[in-house]
């Protein structure tokens, strides 16, 4: 006996209707699979080459890998060389540093011709001295001053003057010389013939005297066409003196 359609339907509707009614499934009682296991980080974190490589992306890499093509590392990492220290130098005493610091700026003020020694000389001779050199010039300077490389730009005649008269008029003579910056000088002082039992105390003085101040570099006799060695011929420093 053949089932009718209808009844078929009926049948299909029911089975429905009992699986939409039963309970649901009961989750299985086994243990989810753990997630992977990350490897762990480095103490302090990633290395410098890790960090480079996750910052930079597929196109960084590929120009880096470009640039540099057909280069070689360095078979070692200590390719600095250590050099040995320097020995500290001795320090420059404080007097000589400023005499330093006075010369190189050319500020310094004119020293008074009164607060220098009459009896100072340098090579303790009775005899004015023929030639200075400051220590702050090489030996080319006296040479050229003696060859006549520098003009002869002011001169003063301190004959007939007694020696505090002299020390009065050299004194203006100099300041003057240095503010209009006259670079070399002539100062006539005579042989000194004419002092009685003391010998040449004014060529003696005058020299004595410049070979004390610091902006004075050099000086020398003057040849016999510019007063000879009655007369001495003086490098001044080039300074800005006010």
């Amino acid at each position: 006996m053949k089932t009718s359609k209808p009844h078929k339907a009926l049948a299909e509707l029911k089975a429905l209707k009992k699986a939409l009614q039963a309970p649901p499934p009961q989750p299985s009682s086994m243990p989810a699979a753990a997630p992977p296991t990350q490897k762990p980080s480095l103490r302090f974190g990633l290395s410098p080459k890790s960090k480079l490589n996750a910052a930079l992306g597929p196109d960084d890499k590929a120009l880096f890998h470009q640039a540099v093509r057909g280069t070689t590392p360095l078979k070692t990492k200590n390719t600095g060389q250590q050099l040995p220290l320097r020995s500290p130098k001795a320090p420059i005493p404080a007097e000589q540093h400023l005499q330093r610091q006075r010369h190189a700026s050319g500020a310094d003020e004119l020293l008074d011709i009164y607060g220098l020694s009459d009896e100072f000389a340098i090579d303790f001779y009775d005899r004015p001295m023929s030639d200075y050199l400051s220590s702050y010039c090489g030996t080319d300077v006296l040479r050229d001053l003696k060859k006549g490389r520098w003009a002869i730009a002011n001169h003063i005649d301190l004959h007939g003057s007694n020696l505090e008269q002299a020390r009065l008029r050299l004194n203006y003579f100099l300041k003057h010389s240095l503010i209009e910056q006259y670079r070399c000088v002539r100062i006539v002082h005579g042989v000194g013939y004419g002092s009685k039992d003391k010998g040449p105390v004014l060529p003696l003085a005058v020299r004595r005297w410049l070979s004390q101040l610091d902006f004075v570099l050099a000086f020398t006799d003057c040849n016999p066409a510019e007063g000879g060695n009655g007369a001495v011929k003086v490098l001044l420093r080039n300074t800005h003196y006010s």
